[in-house]
């Protein structure tokens, strides 16, 4: 490297640290400047990329490199300084675009990645235990024409992927499983890997989400394992003469002694779902048997009898536990023997510590089926993949479905090949939630199916309970059920649905239904479930009661009549009967909504006959609603029509008479008292004075004038009889 301003070179050896000399490099890119100068080299013999973050006075190199053989290419991002990020190209087999994130110190592949995916290549996969928060997913293939395997992760369910590891790196030959921690995306990142280095097993642990892995070294061959948390795992392996099952709670640091299980390689373990309270473990191994341990894996006991086996005297067995196993003790297993018209005897039922045996429960599996893998959900439905090439015009292959394992009376199963390719064979199954994952060998594809039918209808009208329903041409209404096609409805006189009348079922495209004719007061009880293209869950049972009669359905109001005036403030009412009634529930209002009713006669305080007079004072002159409707111990009529009337008017106040006083007041002036004296028991009642604003000389003129006129009128009056006795 030449020194700007310089007249010699300066020889700035980056393999030193490693006792590497003469290190060729064929790319280098530079951060920053002066003495705190960030360089990467990349490498010609090797795709090793070297760190230097003192302006190429130190060097480190990548903990994981890029993949490829030589002439390794260096682009550093803009904003490296802030986000670490660079770019590396590389030649050679599985040479590819890489980028880091972390300033150099791992690559992953992104692109122009010189690897394909065998047929039958993608041979695990590991979906986050969070997946509709973080739609992560790890998944294992391998390239036969380069003895490769590479372990691929997406951040976005699948649309596009990552290269984060492959056994072209140091210290791996073969990768053989990936698994995830149980608290992945809960605040872990831990990714475990396990295969080969060199003739020695070993596991690889990811602390980072897969960015670097720390080998580990295994001191027994691993063929099956479960990852109980950050660093506890079970692990099955077998010696050549035993089945053997080994534990480590340090990540792979160190293990429990090798607990047998049987004489035959082990296929399958599965953890009770109380699998921290109850330490119950099932296993599957080679040969038809399964294993149970109740106390962590130190111990195990066969558990019922041998399952069918091949012609060759094999049969893999994948087990699984029951979601409610704490209370029915139920497990399950699936052998991979192929089914024939002479044996359907697949999947299993088992009840601890009452079965002796082991049960088949799914007696219409397709002709040719193998199932390799069972698994059932938090919400107990069963599924198992089958191996079988799928033949969408017969249903055949594909996954068997079974809403009810544990119905006692033998379940239901149903095969799905909706989706899937003719010729599809199925390997593997992994659920999270409502959603699986397979791999179809024969088309070399990552399948998923989301499983929107295993959740039940929901049910709208009638309402749950609902009184007074009409007999004819009821409307049965639900919530459509996302992916539903088709739909089946019952109605029943109980709630066992065992003998359903004619005509009280059927089925819709539609989410409602319309009943047929039904008897009066009676209790109805009906379900709902989606019947195409895959069975849901039943509905919850609800019920409801018809109306009383048939063509008298509500009472008829009688009286007060409607728009009636002056109607008494205690009224009597009376309405129609309806045979069959116990008694008739009343509400009166003063609002036709019927929101603060001043007349409840309902429930127990309904009443006994057609008529009844108030017991309570309506107010004067004004309009009450009011409405009837009758009942039984078990259903009711609709509600009249509403009638309305209006109260009569206030009566008038009475008044009483006024009476002059029997003697004159002994004198001419007014008394100006406001408050008059009580008069005696014995006198009439007196009239109060009013107090005078006429002044007294006005009085006083009024009384002269008075006289004046009474003295003329008796001269005259003397005059006249003086004159006729002239």
């Amino acid at each position: 490297m030449w020194a700007p301003g310089s007249s010699m070179a300066t020889d700035l050896d980056i393999g030193y640290d490693y006792n590497l000399s003469n290190v060729d490099v064929t790319g280098l890119d530079v951060s920053g400047s002066g003495n705190t100068a960030t360089l990467l080299a990349g490498t010609a013999n090797s795709t090793q990329i070297y760190i230097s973050t003192d302006s190429g006075l130190n060097w480190t190199r990548s903990r994981q490199e890029p993949t490829g053989q030589s002439k390794t290419e260096i682009l550093m991002a803009p904003d490296f300084s802030s986000l670490g990020l660079a770019y590396a190209v590389t030649s050679g087999t599985e040479s590819a675009f890489s980028y880091t994130s972390d300033g150099g110190i791992t690559w992953n592949q992104i692109g122009l990645i010189d690897t394909k995916i065998s047929s039958s290549g993608i041979i695990d996969l590991a979906v986050s235990p969070v997946y509709a928060e973080d739609n992560t997913l790890f998944m294992l293939t391998f390239d036969s024409e380069h003895i490769e395997h590479s372990l691929w992760r997406s951040l976005n369910s699948g649309a596009t992927w990552e290269r984060v590891f492959t056994s072209t790196l140091a210290n791996a030959d073969s990768i053989k499983l990936v698994e995830l921690s149980p608290q992945y995306g809960r605040g872990s990142q831990v990714v475990f890997l396990t295969g080969t280095s060199g003739s020695n097993s070993v596991i690889w642990k990811s602390t980072d989400n897969g960015q670097a892995f720390i080998p580990r070294g295994v001191p027994f061959s691993i063929d099956t394992w479960q990852v109980v948390n950050d660093s506890t795992l079970l692990l099955g392996s077998y010696d050549g003469s035993h089945g053997l099952v080994y534990y480590t709670t340090n990540g792979g640091l160190s293990y429990s002694n090798g607990a047998i299980v049987g004489s035959q390689p082990l296929k399958s373990i599965a953890f009770s779902p109380n699998y921290e309270q109850d330490k119950s473990i099932l296993i599957g191994n080679t040969k038809g048997w399964v294993y149970y341990s109740t106390d962590n894996g130190t111990s195990f006991k066969l558990l019922g009898d041998q399952l069918p086996l091949s012609a060759t005297g094999l049969s893999e067995v994948a087990v699984a536990f029951d979601p409610n196993f704490s209370r029915n003790h139920v497990v399950y297993a699936a052998t991979n023997i192929k089914v024939t018209s002479d044996s359907k005897k697949r999947i299993f039922r088992f009840i601890v510590d009452k079965s002796d045996s082991w049960e088949s429960i799914d007696s219409t599996p397709p002709v040719g089926s193998i199932f390799n893998q069972i698994t059932v959900s938090n919400n107990g439905i069963l599924y198992a993949a089958s191996s079988q090439a799928v033949d969408t015009t017969q249903s055949e292959g594909g996954m068997e479905r079974s809403l009810n394992p544990t119905y006692s009376l033998g379940p239901a199963f149903e095969t799905v090949v909706r989706g899937l390719e003719d010729g599809a064979t199925l390997t593997g199954l992994w659920i999270q939630d409502n959603q699986l994952w397979s791999i179809d060998t024969t088309h070399t594809k990552l399948m998923t199916y989301i499983d929107s039918l295993a959740q039940p209808v929901i049910l709208i009208t009638p309402a749950n309970g609902a009184a007074g329903t009409g007999t004819a041409n009821i409307s049965l209404d639900w919530e459509p059920l996302k992916g539903a096609t088709r739909y089946e409805w019952q109605l029943d006189y109980d709630t066992d649905f065992s003998t359903i009348p004619s005509g009280f079922a059927g089925e819709t495209d539609e989410s409602s239904a319309r009943s047929p004719a039904l008897a009066t007061a009676t209790t109805y009880y009906w379900r709902v479930r989606a019947a195409e293209p895959v069975l849901s869950p039943w509905s919850a049972k609800w019920s409801f009661t018809t109306s009383l009669g048939a063509s008298v359905i509500a009472p008829r109001l009688y009286s007060p009549e409607a728009g009636d005036r002056g109607t008494l403030i205690k009224p009597v009412f009376q309405w129609s009967a309806i045979a069959e009634a116990d008694g008739y529930e009343l509400l009166v209002a003063a609002e036709a909504s019927f929101s603060n009713p001043v007349i409840v006669k309902i429930g127990e305080y309904s009443l006994p006959s057609t008529a009844w007079q108030s017991d309570i004072s309506l107010d004067y002159n004004t309009t009450y609603f009011w409405k009837v409707r009758a009942r039984n111990s078990s259903s009711y009529s609709d509600w009249s029509d509403v009638g309305a009337f209006t109260t009569e008017a206030p009566p008038q106040p009475i008044l009483t008479p006024e009476r002059s006083p029997s003697k004159p007041t002994s004198t001419l002036t007014p008394t100006l008292s406001t408050t008059p004296p009580s008069p005696p028991p014995s006198s009439p009642p007196s009239i109060p004075l009013v107090q005078s604003s006429i002044p007294d000389w006005a009085i006083y003129l009024g009384l002269t004038l008075l006289l004046t006129t009474v003295l003329l009128l008796v001269i005259l009056l003397v005059m006249m009889v003086g004159t006729r006795r002239s």
